[in-house]
C-alpha cells in the first residue's frame, strides 16, 4: 500500500493497476474527472486528489479549468517527490467552442496544454464527433478525418503520448480508419450500473470497440448528469447497497468496481477528499460472478443526455 497526508489524516490506499492504451503507455484505471468544474474548484479537487494518490486527471479544453489543473500538477510536483511522468494527464479537444475559433486540432491541443504548463499530455481525445453550431452540430467523415490527421501530429512532435476519441459510434471510427496511421487508443463514453445490457445507441457499441483494439472508457460512472434520483441509485440504492454490505463498501464503490472488474476506467468526479478516497478503494476487494452477472443485468439507470433512455445521442450524428 501506499500512504498519503490529506486534510490532516494519513490515507492508505492499494496500487491502481493500469491498462495499456498504446505502446508504452498504460493509463490508471481510476482517475479524477473535473467536468462542470471552474479554475479555483478544478485545482483544489486535483490538488486534494494527488495528494491522495489519485495519478490520473481528465479535463478538456471546453471545461475552461486548464490553468486550474495546471496549478494543481505544478504545486503537486513541486511538494512532492513524484515525477511529472508517473502522472496520466488526458485532455480533450473539439471546434464549434468558445475559444477555440478556426484552429487546427493540434493548435487547440498547444494551447491547452500553454494554460495546463504541461509540454505534452498522455492522452489527447477528439471530444465530439461533430461541432456545435447556432442550428445543430457540424460534422461529416471528412471533418472526422482532418481532425484525426491533426491530432496525429501531437504524437509525432511528442506533445502527446497517446491520443483518441470520445462519444464516438462505428460509423464515426469508420471514417477515422480510412485514413489514420494511429489507431485510436480509447473511446470515452457515458458509461454505469444500468447500462450493462443496453443496445449500441445507448452505448455506442462497446463491443466494435473491443473487436477494433480501442479501449472504452467510461465517464459519468456514477451517473452524474442522470438527476439527482438515478444519480442516488449508483450511490446508494437498494442493489449496490446490498451488494456493498456483504463487501463494508459503499454502493458507489460497487458501481465503480463493477465497471474496473470488467476492464473498464473510470474518471469518478468530487471535490471531497472523503469521497476522492472512496472512490479510489476499489483494489482491496473483488465481486462475485453472481454479483457482476446482477449489477450487469440492471437496467435502471439508463443512459442520459439524448433523445431517450435508450439512445445517447450520439449515433445519430452523421
Amino acid at each position: 500500500k501506499r500512504f498519503f497526508l490529506f486534510v490532516g489524516l494519513v490515507a492508505s490506499i492499494n496500487p491502481v493497476p493500469t491498462v495499456r492504451v498504446a505502446p508504452g503507455v498504460n493509463m490508471p484505471m481510476v482517475g479524477i474527472g473535473t467536468w462542470q468544474y471552474n479554475n479555483s474548484v478544478a485545482e483544489a479537487a486535483v490538488l486534494s486528489a494527488l495528494r491522495i494518490g489519485y495519478t490520473a486527471i481528465d479535463t478538456a479544453f471546453v471545461y475552461g479549468n486548464a490553468v486550474g489543473v495546471g496549478n494543481a500538477i505544478k504545486t503537486f510536483l513541486k511538494e512532492s517527490d513524484v515525477p511529472r511522468e508517473k502522472l496520466f494527464v488526458t485532455s480533450k479537444v473539439m471546434a464549434g467552442v468558445p475559444g477555440a475559433g478556426n484552429l487546427s486540432m493540434y493548435d487547440l491541443a498547444l494551447k491547452n496544454l500553454a494554460e495546463m504548463q504541461l509540454d505534452y499530455a498522455d492522452l489527447y481525445l477528439l471530444h465530439f464527433p461533430c461541432a456545435p453550431t447556432k442550428t445543430g452540430c457540424d460534422g461529416g467523415a471528412k471533418f472526422r478525418q482532418d481532425q484525426w490527421t491533426s491530432l496525429e501530429g501531437l504524437v509525432r512532435d511528442k506533445k502527446a503520448r497517446a491520443i483518441g476519441v470520445s462519444h464516438y459510434c462505428p460509423h464515426h471510427l469508420k471514417d477515422i480508419f480510412q485514413v489514420s496511421t494511429i489507431t485510436p487508443a480509447v473511446n470515452q463514453v457515458q458509461y454505469h450500473v444500468g447500462m450493462g445490457t443496453a443496445g449500441v445507441n445507448a452505448t455506442d457499441d462497446i463491443n466494435f470497440d473491443r473487436a477494433n483494439g480501442i479501449l472504452y472508457q467510461s465517464f459519468s460512472p456514477l451517473c452524474g448528469p442522470c438527476g439527482t434520483a438515478d444519480h442516488m441509485k449508483l450511490i446508494n440504492g437498494p442493489l449496490v447497497s446490498k451488494i456493498g454490505k456483504a463487501h463494508n463498501k459503499t454502493g458507489a464503490q460497487v458501481s465503480l468496481k463493477w465497471q474496473v472488474q470488467s476492464g473498464i476506467p473510470v474518471i469518478p468526479k468530487s471535490a471531497s477528499a472523503e469521497h476522492q478516497l472512496e472512490n479510489i478503494e476499489l483494489f482491496d476487494f473483488q465481486l462475485t460472478p453472481a454479483e457482476m452477472a446482477e449489477l450487469t443485468a440492471a437496467i435502471d439507470p439508463p443512459v442520459s443526455g439524448g433523445p431517450g433512455p435508450t439512445d445517447s445521442g450520439d449515433c445519430g450524428i452523421p
